[in-house]
């Protein structure tokens, strides 16, 4: 009787070590993250798009809780937060950190710079993530970088009159992500950086008459084209832009190996899938602006050469005072003498 007893206890106890086991492999991991614009915008999908994909990458084992711009920091804060662990991950664009990294926009966006194909070559190819790794390490950020989707060229300025001469620009108030913002500074134009979620309040009160802020498709989710009804190209300031995932390194290494590389290919699935879907998106908006009576603009092109020589002597300035944003600039220099000759050689004009 005690040997069967005894039998049966050592049988529940296999079966409960085993049961705890699997509980233990299957647990969910759930991790906090914000975005960088309020819900319901065209950059908060791509968030919780990808939010879908880590999930499925993992079997359900790595979750994103996802939280809109402001929600858990403000917006401007985000890195320093998920450095000391407050938080996981943060969905972004480099530039915002510029008060904290001087050259962070130039991992977002060099102003007349490479254009989305090229960005993405430089990134993977030319060495720019392992750059971008070394440029947060450097200023002391405990976060680990992922590139994640690049964005298409950009709307150059929404306005309420068309702006194709550099004269036209005078007496306008505008909101310009830097570094383009501070090339036109330098040249006596009146210019505010402002977080996206603020552009609408800040122009709607008046404390802007123009403003910038991302490509065709996200504009239209913001409401701009209900104020302003010219739009202005070239995107001389972002002719690409690029978002990234950072995540505290904490919380990164304590993933087993194979959630890691779960994640690092439900990310990188992510980068491709919302570059194109936001492609389709602009497709969709400019039909849409377009009904809605909004204009295209094309500025001169004496307006356009100027602005990219004005960025040219700008960041080869800055890069002569800064070692950091030498390394980066002179990065996507050398890059670019590769890439332009190769892609225009490889191109048909449409």
């Amino acid at each position: 009787m005690k040997s069967k007893m005894l039998m049966g206890l050592l049988i529940l106890g296999m079966i409960i070590s085993f049961t705890t086991s699997g509980l233990a492999k299957e647990k969910v991991i759930t991790w906090k993250v914000q975005g960088f614009v309020p819900a319901g915008m065209l950059f908060h999908e791509t968030l919780v798009r990808m939010a879908a994909k880590v999930k499925e990458a993992t079997g359900g084992r790595l979750v994103f809780e996802v939280h809109p711009a402001g929600a858990l920091v403000p917006p401007f804060e985000g890195i320093k937060a998920v450095s000391h662990g407050a938080y996981q991950a943060q969905y972004s664009y480099s530039a915002m950190w510029v008060g904290k990294i001087p050259v962070s926009p130039l991992f977002t966006a060099s102003p007349g710079g490479l254009n989305t194909l090229g960005m993405q070559m430089w990134l993977n190819e030319g060495g720019g993530t392992k750059l971008w790794q070394e440029i947060y390490d450097d200023y002391g950020f405990n976060v680990k970088v992922l590139p994640a989707a690049p964005i298409a060229m950009e709307n150059f300025m929404w306005a309420k009159k068309p702006i194709r001469k550099l004269e036209d620009f005078k007496g306008l108030k505008m909101r310009m992500m830097p570094l383009m913002g501070d090339v036109l500074q330098e040249h006596g134009f009146s210019v505010i950086f402002c977080p996206g979620g603020e552009i609408m309040p800040n122009l709607q009160r008046g404390v802007l008459n123009a403003a910038e802020y991302s490509i065709p498709a996200f504009d239209k989710t913001m409401g701009i084209w209900e104020i302003c009804k010219y739009v202005m190209l070239p995107g001389i300031h972002q002719p690409a832009s690029q978002t990234e995932l950072i995540i505290n390194k904490e919380a990164y290494a304590a993933l087993p190996d194979d959630l890691k590389a779960a994640l690092k290919a439900a990310v990188n699935q992510s980068r491709l899938d919302e570059w194109l879907w936001m492609e389709q998106k602009n497709i969709e908006a400019v039909k849409f602006l377009k009904d809605k009576g909004i204009v295209w603009v094309t500025m001169d092109p004496e307006t356009i050469t100027t602005m990219q020589k004005w960025a040219a002597e700008y960041l080869t300035k800055r890069a002569s005072k800064d070692k950091n944003f030498a390394k980066v600039w002179n990065s996507i220099q050398t890059f670019s003498e590769q890439w332009y000759p190769y892609h225009k050689l490889y191109n048909l004009p449409h």
